[in-house]
């Protein structure tokens, strides 16, 4: 037997022998031994390590070993060397196991072992040839046994990989010509588009063939089958096995070669060694789609037999795959499902995560060969080694798997391989890689769960739902965890949450390089939190790549995904790109790696001449980012710095921009009729010409060029269609007043100041408009003689009779016409001026403006055109060509019907008519109806009906903004709530103003046409084809009784002229509102009242349909725009920024809120900004949080920039409400209103390397010196200081001039009563302290002590606790408070030892106890001497705590005691008070009795349990009627609460579980606990929490019941509060069960009242009267209150008495009578009345119950009503003057002395010197009428 000691990383043996650093015996005598041949070709094979691929199958022979002829090739001398050279090299790779390089580390060259080490181990070749044979025999037993051992752990690296490996990976993202695939361990491969199937490759192949043909030819367009789109083939996240082509270094700029990995997914390469003898069910093929089928795909799985095919049923599919979303070419990973039994078919499934589940048995446990296992195949593998850096098995018994310190979950901070995994244990894995550089085949395999179950979800989307903030490349994480420190590698990272996890290598933590890491010290210790920023995510390892250097974290971008758009960004000059026309364009350098293009146009905001002068290599710029092409990874740029300086707001988004929104564009292209306006991103616009200038533009190319930038205002926009139209004009400008004076059909005259070809511009007579004359309407004739009047006319010639054909207010220009025919129609009414003046029959004459084969077009003055249809053309006509007429021939027709549908009315022309018959545009004829029940007797038919007529109408509804009418039967119509009123003094509710009307009402009304439901409006005329039309009528008196009223229309309306309009719609912002049916305005939320309060609720304060007086403030009648105030000001809403002046009160709406500030508008152009030191006189209220979008505000304007358009407002209450408001930080304008010594607030603008600038005041900014910042010593100061943070401080220098303030932050500066830092001499043994943990170590705490100099002290871990305590670490964390006691001082190494210990604290308790239990002592002497005894109906003597009356033989006592009370002004307080007073201090110190609240409710359930004692008065009726004999209460052992240990209460997890350790029985900290968890919405665990209390509080204790009690109720109160119904009734048996049933009843009642479920405490009160009615009063006392005081239904309550008496025995009726007596008094709905009567049916059958007396008093003093005082005093004489039952009741002395007392006491406090002479004088008569009656 030898022993050997076995070095680190060795694998254990197959015993099962645990750990790699154990000393174990191998017994060599045990082992088989190997035949010498196979020994000896192993150690050749280890020898000589080939890098060929090599596919080993379990059922082939090894070669022998023997050359021909039998004689051996080596010598034995040649054996031994290469054993001992195999031997040392495989030893040595072992020892370097544990320091495994698994993300390419290529820096640790050097041996792990050293030279003697080497030697002692193996010895080198000289060592073992002259060693002595013994030695050797020993040695060589230890090698031999260690190559039996399990195969060497390692993981996939960049060196591990050679062309041929096989490697399981996910799409991580789909380029346009390659697929980025993540690999394991942080590696990331590319497959070419040409490298992803046969098929796809030939797919190519064809289309680049066939575009040359097609570049030959010159013909051909695109198709979309001719383009080949990778996304369209693979999504990310998708499983893939790639087969590595080659792994090349590629040379880039700097000087580090990249390392890339090119992979194929051809199914002939990923499938390769496979052979249809080993396939299996459960194992996977790589397949390429070849055909698609009916009911499934078939597959080219690339075996080497031919005939091998695959097929997928289309219900194998993965879920998101469908079957018609497959394409030939697509490459998928499946599992087999079975073969066919006679072919060579294969049925695959691509659900691989439906068995990668560990609870199924879709394992591939046994094959025919170890061909079969690849990568991507679930297996069964029997672990033979487990260590910490992975693990390692075998599968099959044959096939060695190793899972490295990544994919077996090694890297988790609460992982331990060791306790989760056992050797010769089978567990379920998936093949990864293979490792074909490796001198066996081995292959690595993966436990993580995602891996296993092949989830094809995107990882990103997982991390989502379970991160409260999901992370992404180039995100900044700012707590980045410690969970585990590999040194030489790196650091393993928990990203705020524990299922996030990241990776940082070595060379990514610092900016300098690391000599070593370690897990116990230095800047990377476990559980230390870092900065860090994400560079990547790995999907197969779910892990994110991390770096912890300061210059990528302060890096802007990383990739071109970073860079928004918009954006203005710093670059640096790289490179001039230059053409044949100059310089093309720059290169700017934004980050590493991040480059940017700045095109010619985007150079200046000018023409620069030579812009390689301005811009020079390595000049740095400002920039706006333009628009970012991820794909190509572009970014454009622009230097203008227009658009860079601009502070609008950029358009990136068309979904972004709204209707009249303002920003800057840059021309790109500029056509005549207008221009193509680029902006951010993929936002274009286009720029009509009408809409370029405010005058008239004919030809845009000859006013603008490509690349000016223009100010532009949105006019329309179509997010859905992409489309924009913008203008340049000012959109609240009105058109000219002059347009509204000219109008179509009006007579001009005008001076030609232009002339073209085709037309002459006119400016009209005084005025400024242009007008322009067409050569089509020049004159009447032919086309030649049109053109000689325009050669006649001369510039500057005067032309009249011009007849206005349309008015294009919008571009400021009038058509105009010179045709003498339409002159002579205009002057006849002939001419259609506009709709209003069309009506059916009317001859019309226009011109032909249109001809086609099957219609003519007729177009009238006012754009207005009509249809003339080939069926209304003369017989005669229809043969002739153009039907005999011609463009701009005049033509008069009859206009046979009118159409009002849709939002453009139309109308229908006929050149024939039939009298009486109306002609329809689709040529059919209605004949006229008749009418009935018309309500206007004068009316016959529905022809009578016109527009202008007056008639009546009869209501029949009456609806918020209108009334419906009927003009007959089935003849309807509507009249407008604008369309009523007159006056504003009309309307009489002005928020319901049609209230006045009602049904059957009949009113004259005029029609107004006809209304249309689509747009509502109203037209002047309507006949629908087969329908009545629904008249819209006007009901206003002024309208009914015009002759010839006028129909208000939005050109009508003035700027400044005042309406009244009506509410019709609310928005978010403003009121849509009516001003007649066809007028609707817009008031801005501002503008709707003067009162800012009625802003705050629209809905309520302005209902639709109520009525406002508004007042115009602007008209856009081409865009049909309205805008109004109901403001008593006016057009407030259009204060301009010169109007604006300091001191202003304006009101505002709030646009937008940040950390700093919020905006405020003021008017359409007007936004200001309120900072933090204006939101409030109180700067810890200063909240901008607290305003929320479209929040109505009064704002004061502060400062007002005109030159940058800036304005400062203030919210401050003392500016916009009173000045003499209080103020807590006063605002500060100048440094002349500071003075040295005055402390003030600011908030922190600035943390700079030399201290703090604090604002003040607006410009005034104060600064504060690092030494000034803290009286203690503050390491990393910079983290304690965040911008906006407000502070306090004193000032220490002023210099007004120069106006530089210095301030102080130290307490020793600003208070006066500054307690000086504790230090080392300050500390006495014994003395209390509290501190902070400062460090955790497994032998102590150390502790850093509160208000000191940095003083620390240790607490050893045999000081933490009474237990026993082997690891500090696990109880406390760095930041616990905590308190300790001094115990050992050491002034020469000034080391203090510290306890935590909780008997170090009880001296303290038991001191604090003592007095409270003096005081408790005090107050029950004084009890016992006012306590008064009882007398019961046999005369019996006992106790009365409540100030009952006994008998005393010795009269001469008491009645100088009586005759004492006339000397006696200060009569003690009755036992009942006392009593109470007692009870609630007894209440106080049990701390659960009461019911604790903790978490929000009462957890006892008794705060709201309805029982008379809570009601009582202060001497309660129950106790005197229930006297209890008070015991003397021993002393008892307090626990040590939790506030003894933690100054400031438990803050987490461990803290409690530290506490429950010391006090696992106290029902307190086990509720505090549950309530901890509750406020972090953890309902389950606060369960669980119950759960665990109830079966650790030990059943030995003296309080366990009641302990346990606690808990139950906790817990029902917890489930009443977020369970259900069954939740609540488990509960509530269960705690029946174990507990008292009848308290738990009252309790869950008491939480029934508590939560308002009064239905379910009536039903238990129910319940409980059925169950323990019977034996106790006091469920029928509880119920009687409830039913009188939370359900006020007395009746009920009264009727329990009967039932009560009934049913209890009778030796309690008499008191239950009189609780319910006393209940009439007590409670809010009782009969005071009824409860003395029932008192006196008492007194008069129990008259000895001198209790009874008191009991009513007390009632009487404090329920006694109005003639409180009299009640009173009758009830005193009634009992001491000789009331009937009174002497039955026999007063004796001592009871006498007790209600003259009490007498006296009443007439001291409520009556007066006279009452109180009166009661002495009724004592001193009593005394004698007993003297003589003794």
């Amino acid at each position: 037997m030898a022993s050997a000691k076995r070095k680190n990383g060795v694998a254990p043996s197959k015993s099962g022998e645990n750990g790699p650093n154990k000393r174990r015996r191998v017994d060599t005598t045990k082992q088989k031994r190997q035949p010498l041949s196979e020994r000896n070709a192993k150690l050749a094979t280890v020898a000589s390590a080939s890098s060929k691929l090599s596919t080993i199958s379990a059922v082939t022979d090894e070669p022998p070993a023997f050359p021909r002829g039998g004689a051996g090739v080596l010598t034995p001398l040649e054996k031994k060397q290469i054993r001992a050279k195999a031997d040392r090299d495989v030893l040595i790779e072992q020892k370097r196991a544990q320091a495994t390089d698994f993300f390419d580390l290529q820096d640790r060259d050097q041996s792990l072992l050293s030279e003697d080490e080497e030697n002692d181990i193996l010895g080198d070749d000289n060592k073992i040839l002259k060693s002595k044979p013994k030695q050797s025999s020993k040695r060589r037993k230890v090698q031999e046994a260690e190559l039996d051992l399990a195969p060497r752990i390692e993981g996939l690296n960049y060196k591990r990989i050679a062309p041929g490996s096989l490697i399981l990976g996910r799409v991580a993202k789909v380029n346009p010509k390659d697929l980025a695939v993540s690999l394991p361990n942080n590696l990331t491969g590319y497959v070419p588009m040409t490298a992803v199937s046969e098929r796809l490759t030939a797919k190519i192949e064809s289309l680049v063939a066939k575009d040359v043909e097609e570049d030959e030819e010159n013909n051909g367009s695109a198709d979309e089958e001719d383009v080949v789109e990778l996304s369209q083939y693979f999504r990310p996240g998708q499983w893939v096995r790639v087969a590595v082509t080659s792994t090349v270094e590629e040379a880039l700029s700097t000087s580090k070669a990249k390392k890339r990995i090119e992979l194929s997914l051809d199914p002939v390469l990923t499938n390769r060694g496979l052979a249809w003898k080993d396939l299996v069910a459960n194992c996977t093929l790589q397949a390429s789609v070849s055909s698609i089928e009916d009911h499934g795909v078939v597959v080219d799985i690339g075996l080497s037999d031919a005939e091998a095919k695959g097929f997928i049923p289309s219900q194998e599919l993965h879920h998101g795959l469908e079957i018609s979303q497959m394409k030939p070419g697509m490459v998928l990973l499946c599992l087999v499902k079975s073969l066919a039994a006679g072919g060579r078919i294969v049925r695959l499934s691509t659900q691989l995560q439906n068995f990668g589940k560990k609870t199924t048995s879709h394992t591939l446990g046994t094959a025919p060969s170890i061909n079969s296992f690849l990568p991507g195949t679930l297996v069964e593998i029997l672990l033979s080694n487990v260590t910490a850096a992975g693990l390692a098995g075998k599968v099959m018994g044959h096939l060695d798997v190793t899972s490295d310190l990544v994919q077996s979950g090694a890297r988790s901070a609460c992982s331990s391989l060791e306790k989760v995994y056992t050797p010769g244990t089978k567990i379920a894995g998936r093949l990864i890689c293979t490792f074909p550089v490796s001198d066996s085949k081995k292959l690595g395999f993966s436990v993580l769960d995602h891996v296993i179950q092949a989830d094809t979800n995107i990882p990103e989307a997982d991390m989502q739902k379970t991160a409260k903030h999901a992370l992404h490349v180039s995100s900044v994480v700012n707590e980045a965890k410690v969970v585990r420190v590999e040194p030489g590698l790196g650091v393993y990272f928990t990203l705020g949450s524990e299922s996030l996890e990241g990776f940082a290598h070595i060379s990514r933590l610092s900016d300098s390089k690391l000599d070593a890491l370690s897990a116990d010290s230095g800047p990377f210790k476990i559980g230390t939190k870092h900065k860090a920023r994400v560079l990547d995510h790995n999907a197969v390892d779910n892990l994110f790549i991390l770096s912890l250097q300061a210059t990528v974290i302060q890096q802007p971008f990383l990739r071109v995904e970073d860079v928004s758009v918009g954006e203005v960004v710093k670059g640096r000059v790289e490179k001039l790109i230059t053409d044949e026309h100059g310089l093309k364009g720059l290169i700017l350098h934004l980050a590493e790696g991040v480059t940017g293009f700045v095109p010619r146009i985007h150079l200046s905001d000018t023409q620069l001449h030579n812009p390689e002068k301005k811009f020079r290599e390595g000049t740095t710029v400002s920039a706006r980012v333009l628009s970012t092409d991820v794909v190509r990874r572009q970014v454009r740029l622009t230097l203008k710095k227009s658009l860079v300086n601009s502070d609008l707001k950029p358009w990136t988004e068309y979904r972004q921009i709204s209707d009249g929104a303002y920003s800057l564009g840059t021309l790109v292209k500029v056509l005549p009729n207008g221009a193509v306006v680029q902006f951010y991103g993929s936002v274009r616009g286009f720029l009509p010409v009408a809409e370029m200038s405010e005058a008239y533009i004919k030809d845009a190319t000859q006013h603008f060029r490509i690349g000016q930038v223009l100010n532009v205002n949105c006019l329309h926009v179509d997010a859905e269609q992409s489309k924009l139209t913008v203008s340049c004009r000012d959109p609240s400008a009105t058109p000219h007043q002059h347009f509204h004076a000219v109008s179509p059909g009006n007579v001009v005259k005008g001076t030609v100041f232009e002339k073209s070809e085709d037309d002459l511009l006119l400016r009209l007579t005084d005025t400024d408009i242009i007008a322009r004359l067409e050569l089509d309407h020049i004159s009447d004739g032919s086309l030649k003689k049109r053109q000689a009047a325009l050669n006649k006319t001369r510039v500057g010639q005067q032309l009249s009779e011009l007849l206005v054909l349309e008015v294009q207010a919008k571009r400021r220009l009038v058509r105009l016409s010179n045709r003498a025919s339409l002159l002579k129609a205009s002057k006849d009414g002939s001419l259609l001026h506009g709709f209003q003046d069309a009506r059916e029959g009317k001859k019309v004459t226009g011109f032909v403006s249109n001809i086609t084969p099957d219609a003519v077009f007729v177009s009238f003055a006012a754009g207005l055109t009509g249809f003339l249809s080939k069926s209304q053309i003369p017989a005669e006509s229809l043969q002739l060509p153009d039907f005999g007429l011609t463009r701009l021939q005049t033509v008069t027709s009859t206009i046979s019907s009118i159409d009002y549908k849709g939002p453009h009315p139309r109308f229908w022309l006929s050149l024939k008519a039939e009298s009486g018959k109306s002609i329809k545009g689709n040529g059919t004829v209605e004949q006229t109806q008749a009418l009935t029940d018309v309500v206007d007797g004068s009316t016959t038919s529905i022809e009578d009906f016109k527009v202008g007529t007056v008639t009546k109408a009869r209501i029949t509804s009456v609806k918020d903004t209108q009334v419906n009418v009927e003009l007959a039967k089935n003849v309807l119509g509507r009249i407008d709530v604008s369309e009523i009123f007159d006056k504003w003094e009309d309307i009489k509710d002005r928020k319901k103003p049609l209230r006045v009307f009602s049904t059957k009402q009949v009113l004259p009304v005029r029609i107004l046409g006809a209304h249309d439901a689509r747009n509502h409006r109203f037209l002047p005329i309507s006949h629908r084809a087969g329908k009545r039309p629904l008249f819209e009528l006007s009901a206003k008196p002024t309208y009914v009784n015009s002759s010839d009223p006028e129909v208000l229309t939005l050109d009508k309306v003035q700027v400044g002229s005042f309406w009244i309009a009506f509410v019709n719609n609310i928005a978010e912002n403003c009121l849509w509102v009516n001003i007649s049916p066809n007028v609707r305005g817009r008031i801005r939320a501002i503008d709707v009242s003067d009162d800012l309060s009625l802003v705050a609720d629209l809905e309520e304060n302005f209902p639709v349909g109520s009525a406002l007086k508004v007042q115009v403030i602007s008209v856009d009648v081409e865009k049909n725009h309205l805008d109004l105030t109901a403001k008593a000001s006016g057009a407030a809403n259009q204060i301009s920024l010169k109007e604006l002046s300091r001191g202003m009160i304006l009101p505002g709406r709030v646009t937008k809120t940040s950390d700093r500030q919020v905006l405020v508008q003021l008017s359409d152009s007007i936004v200001g900004a309120v900072n933090l030191i204006d939101l409030s006189d109180d700067y810890a209220k200063a909240n901008p949080m607290v305003f929320q979008k479209n929040d109505i505000v009064r704002v004061c304007v502060v400062e007002v920039d005109i030159p940058n358009k800036k304005v400062l407002l203030s919210l401050r209450p003392s500016k916009v409400l009173s000045s003499s408001l209080p103020v807590e930080d006063a605002e500060i304008t100048s440094p002349h209103q500071l003075h040295v010594n005055d402390v003030v607030r600011g908030f922190i603008c600035n943390v700079a390397d030399t201290g703090l600038f604090i604002t003040l005041g607006h410009g005034v900014t104060a600064f504060v010196r690092v030494s000034n910042l803290s009286d203690s010593y503050i390491k990393e100061w910079k983290d304690e200081f965040q911008r906006d943070q407000l502070v306090r401080g004193k000032i220490i220098s002023l210099d007004v001039e120069t106006g530089q303030v210095q301030m102080s932050l130290k307490e020793s500066v600003m208070k006066s009563d500054y307690v000086v830092p504790t230090t080392f001499n300050d500390l006495k043994v014994g003395q209390i302290v509290t501190g902070k943990v400062a460090k955790v170590e497994d032998f102590g705490v150390f502790i850093v002590i509160d208000n000191s100099a940095n003083v620390r002290g240790l607490c050893h871990r045999s000081e933490i606790a009474e237990q026993r305590v082997d690891d500090a670490r696990k109880l406390f964390s760095e930041g616990d408070l905590v308190k300790a006691k001094v115990l050992r001082l050491d002034p020469e190494t000034r080391r203090i030892s510290l306890g935590l210990k909780a008997r170090h604290f009880i001296d303290e308790k038991e001191e604090r106890l003592s007095n409270n239990e003096d005081r408790d002592t005090w107050d029950k002497t004084s009890q016992a001497e006012n306590e008064s005894p009882r007398e019961d109906e046999d005369g019996d003597s006992s106790t009365d705590d409540n100030g009952g009356a006994g008998l005393d033989n010795e009269m001469s006592d008491d009645d100088e005691d009586i005759l004492n009370i006339q000397h006696n002004g200060d009569i003690d307080s009755s036992a009942s008070e006392n009593d109470d007073q007692s009870e609630t201090e007894t209440t106080t110190k049990s701390g659960l009795v009461a019911g604790l609240q903790i978490g929000g409710f009462d957890w006892q359930g008794l705060s709201a349990l309805p029982n008379t004692k809570n009601n009582s008065t202060p001497s309660s009726d129950t106790e005197q009627l229930h006297p209890k004999h008070k015991k003397k209460r021993k002393p008892t052992i307090q626990a040590d609460l939790t506030g003894d240990l933690d100054t400031h209460g438990p803050q987490s997890t461990d803290d409690y579980e530290r506490l429950l350790l010391s006090e696992p029985d106290s029902s307190l900290l086990w509720l505090q606990y549950m309530a901890f968890h509750l406020e972090l919405g953890e309902i389950d665990t606060a369960r669980g929490i119950a759960q665990r209390a109830l079966k650790s509080i030990s059943p030995l204790g003296g309080q366990s019941e009641s302990e346990k009690l606690n808990i139950w109720i906790a817990l029902l109160n917890l489930e009443n509060a977020y369970g259900d119904d069954d939740t609540i009734e488990t509960t509530f048996k269960s705690a029946c069960q174990v507990n008292d049933a009848q308290e738990i009843h009252e309790r869950l009642a008491s939480i029934y009242i508590q939560s308002g479920k009064h239905d379910k405490s009536d039903q238990l009160f129910q319940v409980m009267l059925k169950k323990f009615g019977s034996a106790d009063p006091k469920v029928w006392l509880n119920y009687a209150a409830f039913l009188f005081d939370t359900l006020s239904e007395p009746e009920r309550g009264r009727a329990l008495l009967s039932r009560a008496l009934q049913t209890l025995p009778p030796t309690t009726h008499v008191d239950i009578t009189a609780k319910f007596a006393a209940l009439e008094f007590r409670s809010s709905t009782g009969l005071a009345e009824r409860g003395r009567t029932i008192f006196e049916g008492l007194l008069d059958s129990f008259p000895k119950r001198v209790d009874l007396w008191n009991v009513l008093l007390d009632l009487e003093m404090r329920y006694g009503g109005d003639d409180q005082k009299g009640h009173v005093r009758r009830l005193f004489e009634r009992i001491l003057d000789g009331d009937t039952a009174a002497k039955k009741a026999r007063i004796k002395n001592k009871q006498a002395k007790f209600f003259f007392k009490r007498w006296l006491e009443f007439e001291e406090k409520e009556g007066d010197e006279r009452s109180v002479e009166v009661v002495k004088k009724r004592a001193e008569i009593w005394v004698r009428s007993q003297g003589q009656t003794g």
